[in-house]
């Protein structure tokens, strides 16, 4: 198993209230950094349980860096919860604690050939 890296979390997390940032405002060191540890203290809560699963926990930075890709906009802006809910689902779907059936588990089908189509494409590129 790979070493948690506390300091890649936290640029990936400075890397996100950058990205989030109203960009009408002037970049405030301060709240860049307050959102980071934000972003962080929330992180850090999955941290225990992805080691329980066995899986890498740098999971939680490049969670927290696909979310900056994807979803990481300044409409965002210094609101928490789009973070936390986001993150909670993202972390369940890379490393699930449930099984699943039916439509839950068409979905999940879903979700892997998306993933497939965006790892073909990037290789592609």
């Amino acid at each position: 198993m790979s070493d948690f890296r506390r300091g890649a979390l936290n640029d990936a997390c400075v890397a996100l209230a950058k990205s989030v940032y109203p960009g009408s405002m002037e970049l405030s060191p301060d709240v860049i950094e307050t959102l980071a540890y934000k972003y962080e203290t929330i992180a850090i809560q999955y941290l225990d349980y992805i080691v329980m699963q066995g899986r890498d926990p740098n999971i939680l930075t490049r969670a927290v860096t696909y979310l900056c890709d994807a979803h990481g906009i300044p409409p965002m802006g210094t609101e928490m919860s789009w973070f936390e809910n986001t993150f909670q689902c993202v972390i369940e779907l890379a490393v699930p604690n449930s099984l699943y059936g039916g439509d839950a588990l068409n979905f999940l089908n879903d979700v892997r050939d998306g993933i497939v189509e965006v790892i073909e494409a990037s290789d592609s590129d």
